[in-house]
């Protein structure tokens, strides 16, 4: 695959001292060590992490001014009022206290900073052969680098206490009068100076002197106030306060007009929020649909958290909603390998080399207008250098082959789960709505799809409401046998003509959210209506097999807190309606709908789940979703995953215990393979699979088969590509190796073995039916490639493409074209 760019981030550290001879050495290595992977791209972009954008913020125009940069391990500016009463070794956090990285490390002046510039640009054109770009950062954090502008000269812009009280920069933040000249304002800082004004001219002038080609807006600047967390402008965990959307959306979209119009025509790239799209409109107001078309700007990037917490699910469901609707259409990964500012190199220990991180989110791609499947196209690392400046060889040699290998064989058609995101639907229904906004749904569904993939729904897919309008009244068979999952508080009347063109093509559809919120017309088709809403501890009851626990197992409650979950639960079956219930709920009697299926009369289904998060009903002090573990509480985050086995596709695990981490799983097509990428927090945990093709047998595997399921062990990171798919009554272990081509004119060969009395389907690379070779070799002829046991092919053109079957199979099958 080619790519349009690759971003190497470095840091100050690596320059041991300032001369000429020590850029050029540094910048040498690093374009040599990425060679393999820069030779992919179209272009080639260093962005550089000096300080923490405060270098932009002092900027007087003075080449040879102080320049403060990251020659520090930990919060560079720790809270002023620290914990009383810590002992010696908590000092040693340096979260509280930090410490140089080198003894002897001192500011710099801008005028080595152009130097660098100058030498970066240069080596990097004679070594790579290609145009380079370098980018400079603002975060608005107090971590990187030391900062008087930030917290001694103007803390009256950092009001968000997302570390400690006053520790982050916001964005609708205005400056106070200072005499002090600047380069972009020589007279001083005018009284009530927006941010974005001072901001924007500032870096116009940075640019320009210095040499800068583009902007980062690092850590959620420019997309809500409280971007770590789930409060905000409109939600303090408590409640809801929709009036406030006009005033905080405005508020965002002043500071991207002052910072856009002072900043001129410099293109701006994002790392966004931690979360989704949704959960920055519900919790921020952020009018991020108006950003996007107003404004010259890079969709966010894939969020590095998942390396600090391993929540897979809330990065997955970010960046999917946030490149949903991408601006300019293209939409970049980012993979963090080292850590500049922390001592911690995530490739060498949070990840520990296994590369779960790089397959689940290049696994990801967007449906879009034209019907084809997009993927990224932009490469960012952070960064090339660790907080020690070094650059080990070991990480580029490991990690490139394994980026290479996800670009390569990254998804090229519609995968079995597609989200429909609505993402308009939801900026109209907060940021857009005035008054009436609604960001209590959106929350709720938001925060539950990201979990359900955290706990292994398969979903990795995206197209916009907008697309799939246009794509449903255009080509309604491109979504045959794919289910579509949709929230139900995006479903307009549009929406709905839409999705029931693409079911009565052969679509199917889980939709998930508060009946409440849905419209009239959607739950008349879903079989549901509503009831009077329950809410505090509920019991569950479920008509579908659950995971499985060796030890224990999960809670049969949970509790409803409705500030959470877009209020009580009010979804019961409709009489005569022909759906069937899945789980339920019931409290003092009541018994309320948590998950049910019907099925059209043309065969596909419709299901409904509804969006519920076990949370402590005690409302706790905080930034972050108290939730409870599946031993407190039963996990509804897993319905939706539970509910695929109504749809053909059956996941369930087992753990040793209800707290047991569940795999977290990825399903992609590429040339006509299903493609598994999961990433198993706890490899004791086990995989029970099944398809509407059959068990999955993946590629250079051994697959026990039991009760008709495959059954999975996978280590920590597992990437395989899987054609084969059986259908056999008695267990078996079916093992499965790439075999030589060895005669001319043979592409591939793949051989299985272990089948009893099995209907086996295999789905050969696209172009390959006319020469595809079936053999079903004796034991004595299982090695000898032109054995004479030739098979006539049964073909079989399924919604997921075509596929070859043989029935009634004992021994070994090889297929080779």
């Amino acid at each position: 695959m080619q790519l349009k760019n690759v971003t190497l981030e470095l840091s100050a550290k690596p320059f041991r001292d300032d001369s000429d001879a020590e850029l050029r050495r540094v910048a040498r290595k690093l374009f040599t060590q990425w060679k393999p992977l820069t030779d992919r791209a179209e272009r080639i972009s260093v962005l550089l992490w000096i300080a923490d954008g405060s270098e932009i913020l002092e900027y007087t125009g003075n080449p040879e001014a102080p320049l403060e940069w990251n020659y520090w391990y930990g919060v560079a500016n720790p809270d002023p009022n620290p914990p009383a009463g810590l002992s010696e070794r908590a000092w040693k956090n340096t979260h509280l206290r930090p410490v140089k990285f080198r003894p002897d490390a001192a500011p710099r002046t801008y005028g080595w900073l152009k130097r660098l510039i100058a030498v970066l640009r240069e080596t990097g054109a004679e070594i790579g052969g290609k145009p380079v770009r370098i980018g400079a950062t603002f975060d608005n954090g107090p971590e990187f680098a030391v900062s008087a502008f930030k917290y001694r000269k103007h803390p009256e812009i950092a009001q968000a206490h997302t570390l400690y009280p006053h520790s982050f920069v916001v964005c609708t933040a205005a400056l106070r009068a200072d005499p002090q000249p600047y380069a972009g304002f020589p007279e001083g800082i005018p009284e009530g100076t927006p941010l974005g004004a001072f901001l924007g001219r500032q870096l116009r002038c940075f640019a320009h002197d210095l040499g800068y080609d583009y902007i980062w807006l690092s850590n959620g600047m420019g997309f809500g106030a409280e971007t770590w967390g789930i409060t905000g402008s409109l939600f303090d965990k408590k409640e809801f306060r929709p009036e406030k959307a006009p005033e905080a959306a405005a508020a965002m979209l002043r500071f991207w007009e002052e910072f856009t119009r002072n900043a001129g025509d410099i293109p701006v790239e994002t790392r966004g929020s931690n979360f989704s799209a949704g959960l920055e409109m519900a919790t921020d107001g952020c009018p991020l649909g108006e950003i996007y078309r107003r404004y010259r700007i890079a969709p966010p990037v894939n969020s590095p958290w998942a390396a600090l917490n391993f929540n897979t699910g809330v990065e997955l469901a970010a960046w999917m909603s946030h490149v949903a609707e991408a601006p300019g259409g293209e939409f970049p990964f980012r993979f963090y390998i080292h850590d500049p500012w922390f001592r911690n190199s995530p490739w060498l220990d949070r990840y520990g080399r296994e590369p779960w991180d790089i397959y689940l989110p290049l696994s990801i791609g967007r449906l879009g207008a034209s019907g084809k499947i997009e993927t990224p196209s932009s490469v960012a690392l952070l960064s090339a250098d660790d907080s020690e400046g070094a650059m080990p060889d070991q990480v580029p040699q490991e990690v490139i082959p394994h980026l290479l290998d996800a670009l390569d064989h990254g998804p090229d058609r519609l995968a079995p789960l597609l989200w429909v995101y609505p993402f308009d639907e939801y900026d109209r229904t907060v940021a857009g709505a005035g008054e009436g906004a609604r960001p209590a749904p959106v929350f709720a569904e938001e925060w539950y799809l990201g979990a359900a993939i955290q706990n292994g729904l398969p979903l990795n897919t995206v197209v916009s409401t907008g697309n799939f309008r246009k794509l449903a009244a255009e080509r309604p068979e491109l979504f045959a046998g794919c289910v579509l999952a949709v929230p139900l508080s995006g479903v307009t009347p549009e929406n709905l003509a839409a999705l029931r063109q693409a079911a009565a093509a052969g679509a199917e559809c889980l939709f998930y959210g508060a009946a409440a919120h849905a419209l009239p017309e959607l739950r008349e088709w879903l079989g549901i209506a509503l009831a009077e809403p329950v809410a505090g501890e509920v019991t569950v009851r479920l008509a579908m097999e659950q995971d499985r626990c060796e030890t224990g197992a999960p809670a049969a409650s949970l509790p409803v807190v409705e500030q959470f979950n877009a209020g009580g639960l009010a979804a019961v079956l409709k009489p005569e309606a022909g759906a069937v219930e899945l789980a339920s709920a019931v409290r003092d009697g009541a018994r309320r709908l948590l998950a049910s299926v019907r099925t059209l009369e043309n065969g596909s289904r419709l299901g409904f789940v509804r969006a519920l998060t076990p949370c402590d009903s005690e409302v706790k002090p905080g930034r972050h979703l108290d939730l409870l573990p599946p031993s407190e509480a039963f996990p509804a985050e897993r319905l939706m995953r539970l509910a695929l086995a109504e749809f053909g596709w059956k996941l369930r695990f087992t753990g040793f215990g209800a707290d047991t981490l569940l795999p977290r799983i990825n399903l992609s097509r590429h040339d006509n393979a299903f493609c598994w990428s999961v990433f198993a927090p706890d490899t004791t945990a086990e995989m029970r699979l099944n398809t509407p093709f059959g068990a999955p047998v993946p590629d250079e595997m051994e697959t026990r088969l039991c009760g008709g399921d495959a059954l999975w062990h996978p280590g920590k990171c597992m990437h395989r590509a899987c054609r084969c798919f059986v259908r056999q009554r008695q267990d078996a272990v079916i093992g499965c190796k790439t075999m030589w081509a060895e005669y001319a004119g043979v592409k591939g060969r793949m051989q299985y073995a272990g089948f009893r009395d099995a209907e086996v389907r295999f789905f050969p690379p696209e172009g390959c039916e006319a020469t595809l070779e079936v053999v079903n070799p004796p034991p004595e002829d299982r090695w000898n490639l032109l054995s004479e046991a030739l098979l006539p092919v049964e073909w079989e053109d399924t919604p997921h493409g075509r596929c070859a079957v043989v029935r009634n199979v004992n021994g070994t099958l090889r297929f080779a074209w």
